[in-house]
Formats: structure tokens, C-alpha cells, sequence
């Protein structure tokens, strides 16, 4: 019986764990443990980044904006992306009852500082103000070299102290002279010449290669035909197509490693060859006007060459041929696109606003009643025409973000419901001036949403905050201005310019699908449909 007994226990008593067993409980136990460390992670960070942003309200997200999570997921009610600022433009800094908010991440991401307040963005973008440019957001324009735009203190001084003497007056009348040859040449080789009405799907591509011929010819002495190819009828990619594919493909240029190149992609392979080409042309061309310059040669009214002579004229605050290539790839890179993205903007307005425009005509044929008197000389007069453009830049100002990191740690002005606190951000905190929120503050431009030119007649250059504020506000402001004033006049003194709607959409239809502004490389309108009805009175 006691036998019986003894085998019956045996039967039922469990058998030892197996080592599979035991491995997957020690595998989930690991995973409980490290998910639970995570979480404790995230929420001590989630409370030292509340204290490092001051304990300001705002955006509270599983990715912040600018990380590469949440810039890769659209805007939404559980991710801001990267277009909150533009979708959330109407109601996100009144919400929090403040004009500077903070954005902090529950899971990806670093805290920010976003501020639409116009005092705490003179603080910020001050160069004593203790804020520098990271090297994480400017390595991509150093790509072509070092640059203005990338620099900070004392090699931004000497940038400046050399490029600020090329942008005078002798350029900006060469700038005028050859935007209103472009505009003829773009005319001429569309076929519009004999044209009663024009349609015209999408501005952007027009605007776009103008912008980009405009550059060539006034930054770098090196003028492209509308086609951009050569004059040779060889195969191989013109000095205009390389620039053409370089600059169309910016980003994929910088995302791209290096092996990419290797690959049999037609496009990479082309992308790879475009970009030796500029590179090598633009060594070339700085080599020889040096060298030109050197034995006596007057320089031209180009940027280049200005920026050169000065370069030669600063000892030892001269530029080497890398810092040359770098500036005037990136005027090529930042001015261009900003530009046809306004440009696009510009004439939406036009086109949605008729009576303005009609104001912008009359203006154009009193100061400009034949093609003797249009030249820079009178482009000072064209004030609703250069007011188009700046409210344009003002509702879509294509630098939407301006980022800094503190130096040092530092005590942030002007923030609070009044504006009357102030709040240490130590350093390395991040903060960005939110071009779009600035320029939609009721308190700073009442009645934001509406387009109201008038708001910039006779406006001084420093109230432009669309180009940035103080000593480091965009050297090419008047740049942007004289070649938009002159395009717009060209365009408006020859032609209205009407909406071009489809499939029977509305006016309002029309205007809240295209009149959207897109974050891409820059901020704006990206898709812009219009007709052009030739005017009989010119």
C-alpha cells in the first residue's frame, strides 16, 4: 500500500522547470524590467525638462515637433508635426493665455522654447544676447562650405563685414535689369508672346526656375537661358541643369550617405554628377576672377565678384575659396526658393483680390509709363507693389523657424499672459522664434488672417521681421524686395492675373485649397493655379 502510495505522489508532484521554461521567464523579466525603466525614464526627463523650460505651458506630445519621429508624422490632434504652426497658427498661443509656450516629449525628443512675442525674439536673435546657431541645425547648409547663415560670433562678424559691401546699389540695379530680362526671356520661351490668356496649373515650377536664373546671373556673374541647357549640343549636364538638379534636390542630397551614390539609381548617380559640377564650376569661376582682379580687371556689379574685391580688400579677414563657395551656395540655396514660394503667394492675392490689384497697375503705368522709366531708379515708387510682396512674406514668411540654443544659462524677458516675467533657461536649452505665430500675433498685426498691404507703405527696413530682427536680420532683404518688386511689376503692367479654379470650385474653395501654406525645405505655397489675361493698354 505504501508502494502504491509513493508511486501515486510521484505521478501527480510537478516536473522540475525545463531550461526553455526557465529562459522565458528570464526574457520577460527582462523586458518587464527594462520597459519599466523606460517609463521611469521618460518620466524624470518629462519633469526635468518642465523645470529647464521654465514651467512654461504648451505642446505636450509622445515626439516633439522637430524630432525625426515627430517631423515625420503629420499634424494631428496626438502629434503637432511639423505644420502646427501654420494649422494651429489661429488659437495654439491663445489657449495657454501665453505668447511663449514650451513643447515637451513624453517619449522622443528634446524641450523647446516656441515664442510668437517680438521682444523675446529681439532677445533671442541678438548676437549678445547669449543664443547661438547648433551646429545640428546649420550642418546642412555647410554641405557647400561655411557659410553666414551657419556661423556664429566672431565668424559671422568677418562673414558679414565682407558680404555686407557687395549688396550696393550697383547690384541691386544689375538685379533689376536682369529679373526684368528673365521675366521677357520667360515669356518669349513659354510661347506667351502672342497669347491672349495664359493658364497656368502651377506657378511654382516658373517662379522657381526664374528665381534661380535671377541668382546665376546677378550673384554669380554667370547668366542661364531659360532652358538652362548649354550652348553646345553635346549630351553632358549643363552648368544650368546641374544647378537646376542640385538645388531641386537639396534634402535627399543631405540625407543620402555616401554609398548611396554607388548604386545603380540613374537619379543618385545624376544627383552625384550635378553637384561635382557646381562644386568644380564655382571653384573655377572664384579661381579666375581672382586671378583677373589680380592683374587689374574692374570687377562687375555681380555678388561674386563684389564679395571677392572685398574679400581682397579685408587682409586678414579675407575669405578662402571654400567660405566663397559656401556664401554664395548658400544666397543661391536660401534665396531662390524663399523667393518662388512668395512669388506664388503674391499672385494668389492678386488674383483673389482684383481692386488691389488694379491699385497695383495704376501705380506701375504712373511711374513707369514706358519701358524708358522701368528701372531701379523708380522702383521706389512702386509702393503697393512692393506691399503685395511683403504681406505675402508676412502670412507665409518662408523661414518659419529661427532656432537658437542658450550659451550660458540665461534669464528669458518679456514671457507670461502680460509679458512681465521672466524665467531662467539654463544653458543649452533649445528655443525657436515661431515666424509664423510672430507674424499671426493679433496684438502685433491686428487682423492677421487678412491680407492688408497697407500695413507696410513706406515701412522702414527693420520693421520686416519676415527677413528677422537686429544687426542679424537677412542681409538679402532688399535683394528679395527689388527682385519681387520688379517681377510683380512686370507681371501686373502686361497681364491680370485671375484665379484658375476646376471642376467648378468656388472662389472660397479655391482659396482655402491653395492659399495653404507647406512646410518643405522653406514654408510656403507650393501649388498655385492661375490665368493670365493679356492687357490691351500696355
Amino acid at each position: 500500500m505504501n508502494m502504491e502510495m509513493h508511486r501515486l505522489v510521484q505521478c501527480i508532484s510537478p516536473l522540475p522547470p525545463s531550461s526553455d521554461t526557465m529562459l522565458s521567464v528570464d526574457v520577460t523579466s527582462a523586458l518587464v524590467t527594462a520597459l519599466l525603466v523606460f517609463i521611469g525614464s521618460r518620466i524624470y526627463n518629462y519633469f526635468k525638462f518642465a523645470k529647464q523650460t521654465g514651467y512654461l505651458p504648451g505642446l505636450r506630445s509622445f515626439a516633439t515637433p522637430i524630432s525625426i519621429l515627430g517631423a515625420s508624422l503629420p499634424t494631428g490632434r496626438f502629434n503637432p508635426g511639423l505644420n502646427w504652426q501654420w494649422e494651429w497658427r489661429k488659437h495654439v498661443y491663445a489657449r495657454y493665455g501665453t505668447e511663449t509656450i514650451s513643447s515637451l516629449p513624453y517619449l522622443f525628443g528634446e524641450p523647446a522654447i516656441y515664442t510668437s512675442s517680438l521682444e523675446v525674439a529681439r532677445q533671442v536673435l541678438s548676437p549678445r544676447g547669449g543664443f547661438y546657431k547648433s551646429r545640428e541645425f546649420t550642418a546642412t547648409t555647410l554641405e557647400w562650405g561655411p557659410n553666414l547663415l551657419a556661423a556664429n560670433g566672431e565668424e559671422w562678424k568677418r562673414f558679414r563685414r565682407i558680404v555686407a559691401p557687395a549688396f550696393d546699389q550697383s547690384m541691386y540695379a544689375s538685379l533689376w535689369a536682369d529679373t526684368a530680362a528673365v521675366f521677357d526671356e520667360m515669356v518669349k520661351s513659354e510661347g506667351w508672346t502672342t497669347k491672349a490668356t495664359v493658364e497656368i496649373p502651377n506657378t511654382n515650377p516658373l517662379t522657381n526656375k526664374l528665381a534661380l536664373i535671377v541668382i546665376s546671373t546677378t550673384g554669380f556673374g554667370h547668366p542661364l537661358p531659360w532652358s538652362l541647357k548649354g550652348s553646345s549640343a553635346s549630351d553632358e549636364m549643363s552648368f544650368g541643369e546641374a544647378l537646376y538638379m542640385v538645388t531641386h534636390n537639396f534634402i535627399l542630397r543631405l540625407v543620402l550617405p555616401r554609398w548611396a551614390y554607388l548604386l545603380p539609381i540613374k537619379k543618385f548617380r545624376d544627383l552625384e554628377k550635378a553637384a561635382q559640377i557646381h562644386q568644380s564650376f564655382m571653384r573655377d569661376l572664384i579661381r579666375t576672377r581672382r586671378e583677373e582682379f589680380s592683374a587689374g580687371a574692374t570687377p562687375n556689379s555681380d555678388i561674386l565678384s563684389l564679395m571677392i574685391q572685398s574679400a581682397e580688400n579685408k587682409g586678414k579677414f579675407s575669405m578662402t575659396d571654400a567660405e566663397l563657395v559656401g556664401n554664395t551656395a548658400i544666397m543661391l540655396f536660401a534665396g531662390h526658393d524663399t523667393m518662388a514660394l512668395t512669388l506664388n503667394a503674391a499672385m494668389g492675392f492678386m488674383a483673389l483680390h482684383p481692386e488691389f490689384q488694379e491699385e497695383m497697375y495704376c501705380e506701375v503705368m504712373e511711374a513707369m509709363p514706358t519701358e524708358a522709366y522701368f528701372t531701379y531708379t523708380n522702383c521706389s515708387k512702386l509702393r503697393k507693389t512692393q506691399a503685395c510682396f511683403l504681406e505675402a512674406s508676412r502670412i507665409y514668411p518662408a523661414g518659419f523657424m529661427l532656432i537658437r540654443n542658450t550659451e550660458e544659462d540665461i534669464i528669458l524677458e518679456h514671457v507670461g499672459p502680460n509679458r512681465d516675467q521672466r524665467v531662467l533657461v539654463p544653458k543649452e536649452t533649445r528655443i525657436v522664434v515661431d515666424t509664423i505665430g510672430l507674424h499671426h500675433n493679433p496684438r502685433l498685426f491686428p487682423d492677421p488672417e487678412v491680407f492688408k498691404p497697407e500695413r507696410w507703405y513706406d515701412a522702414p527696413d527693420n520693421s520686416m521681421s519676415m527677413f528677422s530682427v537686429g544687426s542679424r536680420a537677412c542681409i538679402g532683404r532688399r535683394f528679395a524686395i527689388t527682385e519681387a518688386a520688379c517681377f510683380l511689376a512686370k507681371l501686373v503692367r502686361d497681364w491680370r492675373v485671375e484665379i484658375l479654379t476646376r471642376d467648378g470650385e468656388t472662389k472660397a474653395e479655391w482659396e482655402e485649397k491653395y492659399m495653404n501654406g507647406k512646410p518643405i525645405s522653406n514654408f510656403g505655397i507650393v501649388e498655385m493655379p492661375v490665368r493670365l489675361v493679356r492687357r490691351t493698354s500696355w
